[in-house]
């Protein structure tokens, strides 16, 4: 890679980068030339997202920095193409924005900005500057965006895996999962969709946990497959996303699994919160109940608990450690009349 040199580049002779992950998300949504308003919703420069929450810069923040500064601090990196043109590689964001400024007729200096001009750049190079400036940097894509790039990287460009972590920064185990998660989606998630129903990225997180081998494992266990999850997301059954963690405790009770099939996976754990008693052991007295649970536990066979051990979701150890607790509190209670 070379050096680069800084210059000020005329606004109308740099390029946004259409293979940038962002831009190329919604240019797969969309069909024909996008517009200015889909480039803007490609970049989260119309509204606040999740940055914020996440230590990085919002476009709004960006923008704001831009005009109380008047100008960027930090240049953007554009390749020189052969036709004389700018590709920008780095800063697409920055570059909307200077072009937005103009086209809404805000004072200042905002036809050229400020720019590290690349005359030669290769694809190994390309990637480099975008993993550094978003997958670790101030201003992260998206999550989705990220494993979509971090799986190109790996499957279609074929560069090595210890190549992407060393680059990205980040764990193996990270980037592996980030990676699996999205081939999950796109195999069992986007083949649901019609030509040109909107596509939800933000399932992704959804796709994440499933990566968690006991929630895969419970999928499978129970009779199901990868591809009922991907309906199962389709059809709105996980409220809250880290809700998918749930899923192999709500498909070992099949009261609870026929209440998800019917309803959703909310319903299914208040299944599992409030399990049916027998009218003997609703009327049962503590004396009866502790010892009657004394004697259970004092003849529990080895292998069981050895599969309680393993088995730390379980219904029966949940259960048990809740009666745990309730014990103490009462024992508590019993030792403060000495």
């Amino acid at each position: 890679m070379d050096a680069g040199k800084f210059a000020l580049l005329p606004i109308d002779q740099v390029e946004l980068d259409r293979t940038n992950p962002r831009i190329r998300r919604y240019l797969e949504i969309y069909e024909g030339e996008p517009t200015y308003e889909q480039i803007a919703l490609a970049l989260d420069v119309t509204s606040g997202s999740q940055d914020d929450q996440e230590g990085g810069t919002t476009a709004e923040k960006l923008k704001n920095s831009i005009l109380a500064n008047g100008g960027i601090m930090q240049p953007i990196i554009v390749r020189k193409e052969a036709d004389g043109r700018y590709l920008c590689i780095e800063g697409n964001t920055r570059l909307y924005l200077y072009r937005s400024f103009v086209a809404e007729k805000v004072p200042g200096h905002w036809t050229a900005i400020p720019a590290l001009v690349h005359e030669q750049l290769s694809a190994v190079d390309v990637d480099a500057i975008r993993l550094q400036a978003h997958l670790v940097g101030p201003r992260q894509w998206d999550a989705y965006s990220k494993a979509k790039y971090l799986w190109e990287l790996c499957h279609k460009e074929k560069m090595p895996l210890d190549r992407v972590v060393a680059l990205c920064g980040g764990s193996r185990r990270d980037v592996t999962k980030a990676i699996q998660a999205y081939a999950d989606m796109e195999t069992y998630f986007r083949p649901l969709f019609e030509p040109g129903e909107y596509y939800d990225t933000e399932r992704y997180s959804g796709f994440v946990e499933l990566q968690a081998q006991p929630v895969k494992d419970g999928i499978l266990r129970a009779g199901f497959s990868l591809k009922d999850f991907g309906q199962w997301m389709k059809a709105g059954k996980f409220k809250g996303l880290a809700s998918v963690r749930v899923l192999p405790r709500v498909l070992a009770d099949k009261k609870a699994r026929d209440v998800f099939i019917k309803k959703d996976i909310k319903a299914a754990q208040d299944v599992l919160e409030k399990p049916e008693l027998s009218a003997g052991i609703k009327n049962a007295t503590i004396a009866q109940l502790a010892r009657a649970l004394a004697e259970k536990v004092g003849a529990l066979p080895f292998q069981e608990l050895v599969r309680l051990r393993e088995s730390p979701n379980d219904d029966t150890v949940r259960y048990v450690t809740d009666a745990h607790e309730e014990l103490k509190r009462l024992i508590s209670e019993l030792n403060k009349g000495d």
